[in-house]
Order: C-alpha cells, then structure tokens, then sequence
C-alpha cells in the first residue's frame, strides 16, 4: 500500500482518520453489493462500480484529504497528477498564479433577463479581484508564465454544481487537459453558491474572458472548456458575449436542463454519481444558486428554470464554433445531452460533434482512478483540439 504519511499533519488528523473510515466501509459496501446483486450498470466491471460508490462518498464527504487518500491508496497519482502548494516544477508540468481584476461590462444582449443583475453585481465587485491559475504540461515554461504563449489556450470552467469545485481542486483535470491537447489551460475561481447568487458566477466568467483578451489572445484562439455546470456556464457566457467565433468549444457532460424531466433521470440514479434536482429542498444546489437562504420559491425562479442562461437547451444555439459534446450512457442527464446535441445539430450542419460513452457516469472522463474508456475519452478531446488547428493550418 502505498504511504499515506505525506497526508498527516496535526490539523487534519481528525479528517484524515474518518476519510480512513468512511473509505473502507464504503470498499466493503461496494464489494458485497456486487456480489450479491451485481454491477450498477450492465457494461460495468467491479473497478467502475466501487469507484463510482467511492466517488459518492467522497461528494457527500467533501475534504480535500479525502480524495488525496482515495489517490493515495489506489495508486493512482499517474492518472490524477498533483501540483505542489507553491505551483513550482513538478514532473507533469508547470503552473503559476494570476489576479484577475474585474472589467466593466459591455453590451447585453436585448434578450438577457440577467441584464439589471450583472450591472449590479459588476457595481458591487468593483476593485474586487479572482485568483486564477495558468497551467501547462511542458518541459520547457518560458520566463512570464502569466503571459500570452502560443497561438491558443484552453478557459476551463470548472464543475460543481455551482456550490463547490477551486482552481486547486481542478488543477489535476487543467492539466490533464494540457496533456492531452498541448494548450496552456487557464482556471479560474468563481464565486459559489449560497454566498454568491446567480449571476455572479457568469460576471466572473465574462471577467475571466475579458482577462484572456487583455494577455493578448484574440477570441478565435481562445477554447472554452467546461464540465457539468462548468458546461452550462461556458454556454451562457457565449450567449452573453453575443456568440463571439471562438476557436473551438468542448463540452463534457454538460448540464444543460435544469427543469428535465427525461427518462434517464430515473433509468441511471442508481447508477450516476449525481442526483436530480429539487428546488424545493432547502439543501438542494439550484435552490441555493437562484433562492436567497430564508425564502422560499416564488413563480420567478420557477419560469427561470428554462431560461436559456441556466438551461442552455432552450438556447438559440446557431453559430457555435466546433464543438465537442461528450457523455455516457450511465448518466442522469444523457437523454438531455443527446437532445441538446440534436438541437445543436439542426441549427450547426458542421460545427458539432457528439462522443458518447458505454456505461461511463457523470465526469468519468477526469475521475482519479481509471475505468473503462476514461483514457479514450481524454484522447478524443485531444484529437478533436489537433484535428481544428490542422484544419486551420491549412486553410
């Protein structure tokens, strides 16, 4: 077993210990679940089913020791490479900080029901200032790590439902990113749900945007990249920017109706990492992004579920750059994915492309431990990166 010692100080002791606990009788639940009634999902093996009850676990239980142990004991550094705290050199690759101060917004679109929102929002954070990260697996980092490199570079938006997920904590999948498609990947750390209601995480985003613009980068050379809510936020950001020709967009699972009622909902809760949503429980992710804690769900929020900027299905989707879809058919939302994509399809006759995933769940594309197709699915979004700039290259 590999050692764990790395993980002890005398803060987290007590974290460490009950990440102990929780792990193992999670393990033991997950095996003996298996064998009496086997695989959540038929194209499933023992390795995908335990971690996925283990990825469940650590959602529920969400420490940052947790999840180092989880790598730890699955030995699984390789596949879920770590920064150190400092950002320094590391075998992977290299990072560096940036600030990313707030910029005055631009023209809103005339149908934006945000617009009076994002003024306030962008009133009130002025002088305000968003940690953000530039990664790249590379062996040679130039000196000015913060600067313009090359001739494009990825904008992640991070996951989580827009109640958790950091730079830090995405700085693995960012660089996993680079790795597969050679691009500097900037991170950025929005603020969450419930301190900040939306729209505040889209005037971030756009800040982030108007950052990569200020390095130097014109828009066709800018990716945007995002997973789960992270989708959904790259989403309403290009609306907002009244659908500015990016390079190219990549999608994975993206979260794409908040008020679906789809088959699959039901078909894989059992087999997903996620769950459905309820705005009418208290504790439930959308009700703390659009309800302010105390009140309760007025028809407002309710009409504000299918508004394109939080349900990108409904959203006029002509003009997008290439996009690339990816999902599987283990989660909750595929039968929303493979209906945005029919949507996409029908108003883009070129620009988009659908990668769908036997028996994946949700984000299994960047989980620590390997499980079928994870390493598949990293190397078509690295294929469909080198495939545009050879397209560009030509042209």
């Amino acid at each position: 077993m590999p050692s764990i010692s790395t993980l002890v100080t005398r803060d987290n002791i007590a974290q460490l210990l009950a990440a102990v606990s929780g792990l193992f009788t999670t393990y033991l639940w997950s095996v003996f679940s298996y064998v009496i009634s086997g695989p959540r999902h038929a194209a499933w093996d023992f390795r995908t089913h335990y971690v996925r009850d283990m990825l469940v676990y650590l959602m529920v239980h969400q420490t940052d020791v947790g999840v180092q142990l989880f790598v730890k004991l699955t030995n699984s550094e390789s596949q879920w490479p770590a920064l150190t705290p400092g950002l320094q050199r590391v075998p992977q690759g290299f990072a560096s900080r940036l600030v990313i101060p707030t910029y005055p917004l631009g023209p809103l679109p005339g149908a934006c029901v945000w617009a009076s929102e994002l003024r306030e929002v962008a009133r009130l954070s002025e002088g305000r200032e968003m940690h953000a990260e530039c990664i790249v697996a590379s062996n040679t980092f130039l000196a000015n790590p913060d600067g313009r490199r090359g001739p494009r570079a990825i904008l992640h938006f991070h996951g989580g439902a827009y109640v958790t997920g950091s730079v830090e904590q995405y700085r693995p999948v960012h660089l996993l990113l680079s790795q597969y498609t050679g691009l500097r990947v900037y991170g950025f750390g929005y603020r969450l749900a419930p301190h900040s209601l939306y729209p505040t995480q889209l005037y971030d985003a756009y800040c982030a945007y108007r950052h990569m613009l200020a390095l130097g980068y014109e828009e066709n050379e800018i990716v945007f990249s995002g997973d789960s809510a992270g989708g959904n936020l790259a989403l309403a950001l290009w609306q907002l920017l009244q659908k500015p020709r990016l390079f190219a967009m990549i999608l994975v699972s993206p979260r794409v109706d908040i008020a679906s009622s789809r088959r699959s909902w039901s078909m894989n809760a059992s087999a997903d990492i996620i769950q459905g949503y309820n705005i009418n429980n208290v504790d439930d992710p959308l009700r703390k992004l659009l309800v302010p804690q105390g009140r309760p769900v007025d028809q407002r929020v309710v009409d504000l579920l299918v508004d394109p900027y939080l349900s990108s299905i409904n959203a006029d989707l002509s003009g997008l750059p290439p996009t690339l879809v990816q999902t599987a058919t283990a989660e909750v939302m595929y039968d929303d994915i493979t209906e945005f994509v029919r949507r996409a399809k029908a108003q883009n006759k070129t620009s988009v492309w659908y990668d769908v995933f036997e028996g994946g769940f949700h984000d299994f594309q960047f989980v620590p431990l390997l499980i079928p197709n994870s390493i598949k699915a990293r190397e078509n979004i690295g294929k469909f990166i080198h495939n545009q700039i050879a397209l560009v290259n030509r042209s």
